[in-house]
């Protein structure tokens, strides 16, 4: 046991490290609060994110970042991952403007290694996943009711288990709150749109003599949505013009038909393109400058995503003996996100009547049968009965294309907690089961075999048939699945498709996708001070058992899994599990402790054994130390060996469409600025009509490109190495200052090539050419644009990433009141990707675009500055996102640096009376715009998860506290 002088000198040192965890975001030194005067007493034994034994003068041996209660309460957060997002070490995944990347859930991403490398947990046991590839929406975790947000970077599966490969986001609950909290928030842009309006009611308190507590919440969020159309820099959207610059583009699926085709060179010699006239008629594709052809798609797309939430949470425990405590949690959400998007563009190739067709004049029969005219011509009059084009037509005629998204979840656990007498032994027994549904319905989609039904007319001789009032019919009367039967389709002009066809084009689609999580664990946790000690006190162990359950099941409708449908994506039916049993155990040793040179020096180990029934077995392990030769200075170092199992979607998931960015290298926008005759030669020997090559005949729509990925059950784990070290500094209570290095590098990682990244090593790279895997996952069309990318998941990639944590607490009494500084940077100086064994990196440190994806600056920080007294707090926010420069330096973009940005957030608290509270801030103060840029963009013209788009923006909340 630890004498009175260890005691006090276990407490000195552990207040002088914990001075920061009051801070807005330090390296969590959480410590026991009891002054040295104490020591007699006993101390309280605290843990923190990382480890799972409770110590006296627990101090992490690895990087923690805290985002505490007051930060939640002073931004009047609603959405959690706008304030995560804030972070440094955090690169935003999918939140309130993922429109088109989206699902309507919103996601944390540590470090930028993928939400699926991020361990989100709530109360340190983990958190029901909402997706096949197991990302949590942390819109389930109630905003209310988190008391603080804990974030561990680095390997934690030693301690967590699979997926903590990135770290660990733990988010810690209010679970003894006592008294009567009522809040009301509203949030509005300067502009008067993008409104959120939100509520909340909190009760809690003890019973039975304070043997019990009991807290309950519920909630309820109102976001309104905001257009692209709604701002200025997006309402347009932005194309590259290939020398530089950009211009009002937007997509070839135009209301009016298109058609490209080399065939007409003579007729459209710009763009070898024609659109139709509403009558009937032909021109040539306006395809250049900004009164251009190509269809604006960008202001009927969302850029706030309209959110209505609905949250009831219940957290309780009661005492039963000294020795023993119950305790539980239950959380329900419901969420309902929609998306929007411009109406179903559809790009296929079909055949369509010609000969005598009403809906043409006569002189576009006679270009069309010149140039797409199939080779019959039965009543010998110069103009082909059909033709087979890939027409490009914007379906506005059946209206835009919406999901409308309901998110269900529900989260429930018990376990019962204790000591074994008087010893210092405790344990812990639980078990939580989870469920979280996703219902979707989509409006807007067509199904592609009635399209081409609808085009085939009645015929005779080669001539369509009309009545007495000039009207065609189908060829094929079948309802062919529809309600309705085939109704003739004008496709050829603006708005004349008529509404018996858009009716027959119509196809309901809808889905549910089911993710059920069971887990039950167990652990105990103690120390060797009734038998032994080392130099530096008792031996801190813990070890336990974790049994996991995870299922999905997704049910598209018949048109989704069959993808049958221009729209959304092509969706199949997936149903997959796995179970994993696992042991773990870890080991504090503390040296020495209050000697010369050794203030303190201990270590700390941790082992973890998993056998996933898919996977196989897996082994992580951790070691770390620390040595404080004096009180203010303490150096840390740790390597952990990570782990993360194959998800479900990884492993089971059919091959599914989706159209990630993408650049054809083989096309004018995707070219290099000066193409070899090697790379012409290569995209003829792949499909690509001579005189197509390099032609904006072949830019993706809208810079996407359809792929299909589907899964792999031979995957293994992956594994991954994470070294960091660091120094600690506390010269004062008022000061603190930590430095971490770190270096992780994940090997076999699980991954597909990537859509853009495949295109670019089958054109302009060593392993691509004719024959190589890479060409032959690119299925092209006859016309030579790309049909599909063909991928699949892998255990062949690597991932790196090197660099260094900056963290920095300063308060100092200043008037009457006190003055804070609290600093947290991130410089990031490696963060590279190898798609298979000696494959060239694609370096994302410093990077964003159509490989990297989001920006990932060298530097980042957020530094506070806050000033309170008596009943008043007032804080400035500096968030500064860092250079960053396009990851395809081949491609002549028009914006291929982003400079640095800078947002400053004002806002503050103050207290009426001891009951009520008024909060209110302004976000972009100086009204920063984002960066516009074009092909390169991932939507609305820029990146709007890391650049605010809404622009200056006013909150105030009022608490009412009893």
């Amino acid at each position: 046991m630890f004498t009175n002088s260890k005691l006090a000198k276990s407490v000195k040192l552990a207040c002088a490290f914990g001075a920061a965890s009051a801070a807005l975001l330090t390296a969590n030194m959480a410590v026991a609060q009891e002054d040295a005067a104490a020591a007699e007493q006993d101390v309280e034994k605290i843990s923190v994110t990382g480890s799972r034994i409770r110590k006296v003068d627990f101090v992490s041996n690895a990087p923690v970042a805290t985002v505490g209660e007051e930060q939640f309460s002073l931004t009047a957060t609603v959405n959690t991952e706008s304030l995560l997002n804030t972070l440094p070490q955090v690169v935003p995944g999918l939140d309130r403007t993922s429109n088109n990347p989206g699902n309507g859930t919103a996601t944390v991403d540590l470090r930028g290694l993928g939400t699926n490398r991020t361990l989100v947990l709530i109360n340190g046991t983990r958190a029901v996943p909402t997706t096949a590839s197991g990302t949590v929406d942390i819109n389930s975790i109630p905003t209310a009711l988190i008391k603080d947000v804990e974030v561990l970077t680095g390997g934690a599966s030693a301690v967590y288990g699979s997926d903590a490969v990135a770290g660990v986001v733990n988010f810690i609950l209010k679970d003894d709150f006592e008294g009567v909290q009522l809040q009301s928030g509203y949030e509005v842009t300067e502009q008067g749109d993008a409104e959120i309006y939100n509520a909340d009611f909190t009760i809690g308190g003890n019973f039975a003599d304070g043997k019990g507590n009991v807290v309950f919440n519920v909630s309820f969020t109102d976001r309104k949505e905001l257009f692209q159309g709604d701002r200025d820099f997006s309402t347009f959207a932005q194309f590259d013009d290939g020398v530089g610059g950009l211009f009002n583009g937007g997509s070839s699926g135009v209301p009016s038909n298109a058609i490209f085709s080399a065939g007409f060179a003579d007729f459209a010699p710009d763009s070898q393109a024609i659109i139709f006239n509403q009558d009937g008629s032909v021109r040539p594709f306006v395809g250049a400058g900004d009164n251009n052809d190509f269809y604006n798609f960008a202001p009927v797309n969302y850029i706030q995503l309209p959110q209505e939430r609905h949250q009831i949470s219940a957290l309780g425990s009661y005492e039963l003996s000294d020795n023993a405590e119950v305790y539980g949690r239950a959380m329900f959400t419901d969420s309902r996100v929609p998306q929007q998007l411009a109406a179903t563009p559809i790009f296929q190739t079909t055949t369509f009547s010609l000969d005598n067709n009403p809906f043409l004049t006569t002189e576009a029969q006679q270009l069309l049968s010149g140039t797409i005219g199939d080779d019959v011509d039965t009543d010998g009059d110069g103009i082909a009965d059909t033709a087979t084009a890939l027409v490009r037509r914007r379906l506005l005629e059946v209206g835009p294309r919406r999901s409308e998204e309901t998110f269900q979840s529900y989260q429930m656990q018990v376990g019962v907690r204790g000591s074994f007498g008087d010893s210092a032994w405790t344990y812990d027994a639980y078990y939580q089961t989870g469920k979280a549904t996703n219902s979707s319905a989509q409006l807007g989609n067509v199904n592609r075999d009635r399209f081409d039904q609808a085009l085939l007319l009645a015929s005779e001789d080669g001539n369509v048939i009309v009545d007495a009032d000039g009207n065609p019919s189908c060829a094929d009367t079948s309802a062919n699945g529809s309600t309705v039967a085939c109704a003739p389709m004008n496709i050829f002009g603006e708005g004349n498709i008529s509404e018996d066809a858009a009716a027959y084009l119509r196809t309901a689609v809808a889905s549910q996708a089911v993710f059920d999580q069971k887990l039950f664990g167990a652990n105990i946790a103690g120390d060797s001070g009734e038998w032994f000690e080392l130099p530096g006190g008792p031996l801190g162990i813990a070890f336990g058992y974790e049994h996991r359950k995870e299922d999905f099941e997704f049910l598209p409708s018949q048109d989704l899994a069959a993808g049958t449908i221009a729209g959304f994506n092509g969706a199949p039916p997936v149903e997959g599990g796995y179970t994993s049993s696992e042991w773990y155990a870890e080991a504090y040793l503390p040296i020495l402790f209050g000697e010369e040179w050794a203030e303190s020096l201990d270590v700390e180990l941790a082992y973890r054994s998993a056998d996933y029934s898919t996977a196989g077995t897996a082994e992580s392990y951790k070691i770390s130390a620390s040595w404080a030769p004096v009180d203010e200075v303490r150096f840390r170092a740790g390597f952990n060996t990570a782990v993360r199992a194959p998800n479900i979607s990884e492993l089971f998931s059919p091959a599914g469409e989706g159209f990630p960015g993408a650049a054809d290298p083989c096309s004018a926008s995707g070219a290099p600025a000066n193409p070899s005759a090697e790379l012409s030669a290569l995209c003829q020997a792949t499909g690509v009509p001579a005189d197509a090559v390099f032609g904006a005949s072949l830019n993706p729509a809208s810079g996407q490109v359809r792929n299909l990925v589907g899964g792999n059950p031979e995957l293994g784990v992956e594994e991954a190495d994470t070294l960091t070290v660091g120094v600690v500094l506390t010269p004062t209570d008022d000061f603190s200052v930590s430095l971490d290095y770190f270096d992780i590098e994940i090997e076999d990682v699980i991954s597909t090539v990537g859509t853009n990244n495949t295109l670019d090593l089958c054109y302009n790279s060593a392993a691509g050419g004719v024959g190589s895997t890479f060409c032959n996952n690119v299925t092209r069309r006859a016309d030579g644009t790309i049909d599909f990318v063909t991928d699949s998941f892998q255990n062949a990639a690597t991932r790196t990433l090197k660099g260094y944590d900056l963290i920095a607490s300063y308060s100092i009494d200043a008037g009457p009141g006190a003055l804070s500084l609290d600093y947290l940077g991130t410089y990031t100086a490696e963060s590279d990707f190898f798609a298979f064994p000696g494959a060239d990196a694609i370096e994302c440190a410093g990077n964003f675009g159509l490989d990297c994806g989001e920006p990932l600056p060298e530097y980042k920080h957020r530094l506070t500055v806050k000033y309170g007294m008596d009943d008043f707090t007032v804080q400035m926010l500096w968030r500064y996102v860092g250079e960053v420069e396009d990851d395809d330096a081949g491609t002549d973009y028009a914006v291929e640096t982003i400079s640095a940005h800078s947002y400053f957030d004002l806002m503050g608290t103050y207290y009426v009376s001891d009951n009520y509270k008024v909060t209110a801030g302004v976000d972009n103060l100086f009204d920063k715009q984002p960066p516009i840029m074009g092909d390169n963009a991932q939507q609305a013209n820029t990146y709007p998860a890391t650049y605010d788009v809404f622009g200056r923006t006013y909150y105030v909340r009022l608490t009412a506290t009893f």
